[in-house]
């Protein structure tokens, strides 16, 4: 009885053993498990974590820089346009009458902008006003009457209003100039006639000088003028100018004895 009851204990024993061995086999293999589960996730994290963070450095980055710019960019239309018109040209007064046909044009705009010259109602040429504000263009009238004007646009395409028109002559030919009487190389004597009255004509709106002094013509062009002769030989100079400042000069002789 008693052997049975010891070999009972050491049977017990040793199934106790065999469980605590059993149960700590079992334990090292969930722990082995539980390690290489949290190293492959370890390992997964890591390589999500630098697929992120290449992605950020190579689209996200660039994305934003770009959106960004595009914002700021002044071809977008969210920034806002330039829709004032710039200041209109001032032209310095050109001549009113000429006999050049090239003339030149000044003035001032407002600064960097383009001024496009209109003449006789038709663009004639441009040119970029200066930073100072200012401007001169050359100009080639054509023969008569020439009406100039002006206006400027900006970088943004605005245009100003028209300056005012001025007028400008172009007249290439020289004035008539017709002596009537008396002839030249006519001769007078006798203190009754030592003054004579010149008589001619020239272009309507000329001017005539004798002996450079003014005689002013009638609307017809006629003018007259009283000239007192000296003994012997008298020269006489007529010179007709016109508003172009064109001249036609006659040199006449009358000869004068008491």
């Amino acid at each position: 009885m008693v052997k049975t009851r010891k070999k009972l204990k050491r049977k017990q024993r040793i199934s106790r053993t065999r469980n605590r061995e059993a149960s700590s086999g079992g334990y090292s293999r969930r722990v082995n498990r539980e390690k290489k589960k949290i190293v492959n996730q370890t390992i997964i994290i890591a390589v999500v974590s630098i697929l992120i963070l290449l992605a950020f450095i190579f689209v996200i980055i660039p994305g934003f820089f770009k959106i960004t710019g595009d914002f700021f960019d002044s071809s977008t239309p969210f920034q806002q346009s330039d829709k004032i018109a710039p200041q209109v040209p001032i032209i310095s007064a050109p001549i009113s009458a000429t006999s050049s046909a090239n003339v030149k044009i000044t003035g001032f705009g407002e600064p960097e902008s383009e001024l496009i010259l209109v003449l006789n109602g038709r663009k004639n040429d441009s040119i970029e006003i200066k930073s100072d504000g200012s401007f001169e263009i050359g100009l080639i009238l054509e023969e008569g009457d020439n009406t100039i004007s002006a206006y400027s646009i900006d970088e943004a395409e605005n245009e100003s209003s028209m300056t005012r028109e001025y007028k400008t002559l172009l007249d290439t030919k020289a004035p008539e100039l017709e002596i009537l009487e008396p002839g030249d190389g006519d001769s007078f004597e006798s203190r009754a006639n030592q003054s004579i009255t010149l008589k001619g004509k020239t272009d309507v709106g000329a001017k005539i000088y004798v002996n450079k002094r003014a005689v002013f013509p009638n609307s017809d062009g006629e003018f007259k003028h009283t000239i007192r002769l000296e003994e012997g030989e008298n020269k006489i100079e007529v010179l007709a100018e016109d508003k172009a400042k064109n001249s036609t000069k006659m040199e006449l002789v009358f000869n004068f004895k008491l």
